[in-house]
């Protein structure tokens, strides 16, 4: 876990962030899986997947290609088989992104992606088709890329960034992904989204998904709450209601004054000589 993910579990639960590991269903909560995405309409696939996992921190989006050689436009359901046939779960990208610009389901946006080495478990994965080494993507295709980063980052409280919350595949792993003119236009791409999240209506949509995390959060607060009292309960360690109060701390005394020495003459007369005089001697 790394100290960003640490930070929002930590925020996300609050006191009970320790209680995570005895109880899993309230990490389980914290995965978000939006019932559908503002601004653009997803061709839905029904694909049927092997085991997956939950995804609970999305701080970046990252944009492919399918690269392949005679440039075919080609839907989920073939990138899906593709990817069964790898012996993975099922399509590793999150979205397809067609050529006439339809975005169609790919792997449950919820759920870990199968699409850049190493950083799966933070990031969602968009595939434009097409092979950008040596074609260009379509503008239909561009628009709905553009679009499609709005909502992602609306949904998950991101600003759209080129090199930021926004990568393309070859800014994580070796790889040509998503290829040399694909990736050129992705900052315009992005300039793009920026200009669509500033709108009146994503601005409400950010509102009222911000308000509904925190009262998800404070629901989730106390579901953990409830939970720890229970499993107290239960272990015979229930806290009284009323817990008896401390002894209070016994009153500091004011140290005692000390007496004032008494001189030993009067103040108007010199202070005798320790050492008499020696007398002098007169030679006679």
């Amino acid at each position: 876990m790394n100290r960003r993910e640490f930070l929002r579990r930590l925020a996300l639960f609050g006191i009970g962030a320790a209680a995570l590991p005895f109880f899993p269903s309230a990490v389980e909560a914290s995965w978000y899986i939006p019932s559908a995405l503002p601004g653009v309409t997803v061709r839905p696939t029904h694909l049927r997947f092997g085991p997956l996992e939950n995804r609970y921190v999305t701080d970046c989006i990252v944009v492919h290609h399918i690269g392949m050689a005679n440039n075919d436009d080609v839907s989920a359901e073939t990138v899906h088989q593709w990817h069964l046939n790898n012996g993975w779960s099922g399509i590793g990208y999150h979205f397809i992104i067609r050529k006439d610009g339809t975005i169609e389901e790919g792997r449950p946006l919820g759920t870990i992606g199968a699409h850049v080495y190493g950083e799966n478990r933070h990031t969602v994965g968009i595939n434009l088709v097409g092979n950008f080494e040596n074609a260009v993507p379509t503008e239909a295709q561009k628009a709905s890329a553009a679009r499609l980063i709005t909502s992602l980052c609306t949904v998950y409280q991101l600003d759209p960034m080129w090199q930021s919350t926004v990568k393309g595949h070859r800014d994580l792993n070796a790889t040509a992904c998503p290829g040399r003119h694909l990736y050129a236009q992705l900052p315009d791409i992005v300039q793009q989204a920026r200009i669509f999240y500033a709108s009146d209506e994503l601005q409400t949509t950010r509102l009222r998904i911000a308000q509904h995390e925190r009262e998800e959060q404070e629901a989730q607060r106390a579901r953990i709450r409830q939970q720890m009292e229970e499993a107290q309960r239960r272990n015979g360690m229930t806290r009284p209601a009323h817990p008896t109060p401390s002894t209070p701390n016994p009153p500091v005394q004011p140290a005692p004054e000390k007496p004032a020495l008494k001189p030993n003459k009067r103040p108007d007369l010199p202070k005798p000589n320790p050492r008499p005089a020696q007398q002098r001697r007169i030679a006679t």
